[in-house]
């Protein structure tokens, strides 16, 4: 079992041996694993955890376990037991704040509740912008809600609407609604306890028109399209509270599909050609 357990902790930078090593670093824990004298498929795990100052135990049961795997089973339960004592040090307490946890456990705090996160879904809201080399400005607000089928990837389905500020052309002024909605998948490049970075990619697809106010002697009409965009992004997220996070993105992608304002028969401006992108919201989950 300490073979076992050695093993899963080295991914974390920690080590394990029996208290007659007389380690030269001051332990982390100490684990107490005590069987039944009734029965061998039934074991007692007791941890002293040195850094939350705190004892945790569990009984785990083994009747389901073939005999040759219960010393891993019992590693890994284990291993759950100091990770979810050590979990306290992401929450406000006194003992987390007396605390002086070192890196490796920091790291595996983090790595915990990064898997803690599968199958979690999110919802959110935020400011956005767009700007495309054809000229048109779009500023709105998106709806969105977030999924993680695993604890680094998550996909985002959006609504959005969007204006446009006035572009003044030679015979008058125009503007731009849009409404539509995205789909994108992003993964988290780093994960941690206060926040992340991920990088995605996606596509957004909007009904965009063209609205013109013509000047004294012009005449307007207006003018609708599909718009179809492609973006790659970056996306940041930090957390607020245990279930709030502010986000943040950068983007930049390309109109697949463009749609243009003329005046005259020349173009006065477009959502077309690349773009560029910028949001700020809110996510809860």
């Amino acid at each position: 079992m300490l073979a076992d357990l050695s093993h899963t902790l080295a991914s974390q930078g920690i080590d394990a041996c029996v208290p007659t090593e007389r380690p030269k670093n001051e332990a982390l824990a100490t684990l107490s694993v005590e069987i039944s004298t009734e029965s061998k498929a039934s074991v007692e795990i007791e941890v002293r955890d040195q850094v939350t100052r705190k004892r945790v135990g569990r009984e785990v049961d083994l009747t389901q376990i073939p005999a040759d795997g219960r010393e891993l089973a019992v590693a890994i339960e284990a291993d759950e037991l100091l990770r979810a004592s050590w979990a306290e040090l992401a929450l406000d307490t006194a003992r987390a704040r007396a605390a002086k946890p070192k890196p490796e456990v920091v790291a595996s705090v983090s790595q915990a509740l990064a898997l803690q996160r599968q199958s979690a879904v999110g919802l959110g809201s935020r400011f956005a912008a767009e700007h495309y080399a054809g000229g048109t400005t779009l500023l709105g607000v998106d709806a969105f809600g977030e999924l993680w089928p695993t604890g680094r990837l998550s996909f985002e389905l959006a609504g959005s609407v969007r204006a446009s500020p006035k572009v003044t052309s030679r015979h008058g002024d125009i503007r731009a609604l849009a409404a539509g909605g995205a789909l994108s998948g992003a993964f988290d490049l780093v994960a941690g306890s206060r926040g992340a970075l991920a990088a995605g990619l996606g596509v957004s697809a909007s009904y965009l028109e063209f609205r013109a106010q013509a000047a004294p002697g012009a005449e307007s009409s207006s003018y609708a399209d599909l718009l179809l965009v492609a973006r790659f992004g970056l996306g940041g997220r930090l957390s607020l509270g245990r279930s709030v996070a502010l986000t943040a993105a950068l983007g930049a992608g390309y109109a697949l599909r463009g749609v243009e304002a003329t005046d005259a028969a020349k173009v006065a401006t477009g959502a077309n050609g690349v773009e560029l992108s910028a949001a700020l919201g809110i996510l809860t989950r």
